[in-house]
């Protein structure tokens, strides 16, 4: 911060999150003003700039105040995204009943949100993106490969991931030519922070010209309330932004979110393990957490059924300890 914001005078710093593409540290100033600082040694996709280019384009209550982007040499080259931030918890920490008590005051500050500017990515971009990391060789070196064919069955894995990506490109293809709206595009209990005074919204690297039917599904996943409500829901949320109630577009997105869900819970879940050793068991125990919310929605479709066992078998061993 000396070289960036020698203006600053920061009293306390902590680390808050480790991820996949960056570090989240959330740091206290002198005025008690709540910073993130978000640092990448290697952001190749750059998820820090497009993240920063939809905060210093679409400033709005619901979102981090932008503060400082840029790339600076301590040693090696980090690449850094620095913002103001309410203090607040994400849903996660907070607990997925604090959105519903306060499920008003969500759709209050999401609609502020995705009815501000206009973005230029398309949701397209987004789903071509999560498609081609199912497929293992994709995402997964030599070595984590090696020793996923050793643990489990290797090829079912494969087969069941590529057959999934399928099934999303073909949901997506459905509704395609209906994603002309702005939307999160990564909605989760992760990405949502309650502040006492509304919420807003982080991890913006996906932010994209889609629909807000993707966000709600995404969220109506995530929450794990029961199917019977799922329409009583979703009215209230096309009423409060005061969007048309397309019955039959809702649907398509939803069998697409669906899954899409369930092949990011089992990509993330094999990242964790064979490529990152358990080591972020915090990660391991979160992805636990949202499958099981989600168990009755994925029996919905049909090749989780098909591939039950072995899909049980592989979320569940970091708990329970069994072999797929």
């Amino acid at each position: 911060m000396q070289k960036t914001h020698p203006d600053l005078d920061i009293q306390s710093i902590f680390l808050w999150q480790i991820g996949d593409n960056y570090d989240s540290f959330l740091l206290t100033d002198d005025a008690r003003q709540t910073l993130k600082l978000k640092i990448s040694l290697s952001d190749p996709e750059g998820v820090l700039k497009r993240e920063g280019v939809v905060l210093r384009r679409s400033p709005c209550p619901s979102l981090p105040v932008f503060m400082d982007y840029g790339t600076i040499k301590i040693g090696d080259e980090v690449t850094y995204l620095l913002t103001r931030v309410p203090n607040g918890e994400n849903i996660r920490s907070n607990g997925r009943s604090s959105l519903m008590s306060h499920f008003d005051l969500f759709l209050k500050s999401y609609w502020v949100f995705v009815k501000g500017h206009n973005v230029k990515p398309t949701y397209k971009k987004t789903i071509n993106h999560f498609t081609k990391n199912l497929i293992p060789e994709n995402i997964l070196p030599e070595e984590s490969r090696e020793a996923l064919k050793r643990y489990t069955d290797y090829n079912l894995c494969k087969e069941f991931l590529v057959a999934l990506r399928a099934d999303i490109i073909n949901h997506f293809e459905d509704i395609r030519k209906e994603l002309n709206q702005k939307c999160h595009a990564s909605l989760s209990l992760d990405s949502i922070f309650y502040y006492g005074g509304g919420f807003y919204f982080e991890e913006l690297h996906n932010v994209c010209m889609g629909h807000p039917y993707i966000d709600f599904c995404d969220l109506l996943i995530e929450m794990g309330s029961p199917q019977q409500n799922d329409i009583l829901l979703w009215r209230r949320f096309c009423n409060s932004g005061s969007i048309p109630e397309d019955r039959k577009l809702y649907e398509k997105t939803y069998q697409m979110c669906i899954r899409k869900k369930l092949a990011d819970s089992l990509i993330s879940y094999i990242k964790e393990v064979y490529v990152y050793d358990s080591f972020r068991y915090e990660n391991i125990f979160h992805i636990a957490d949202s499958f099981s919310h989600a168990y009755s929605r994925f029996r919905d479709i049909e090749s989780f059924e098909k591939n039950k066992d072995f899909i049980m078998k592989t979320i569940c061993e970091p708990i329970f300890g069994v072999k797929a």
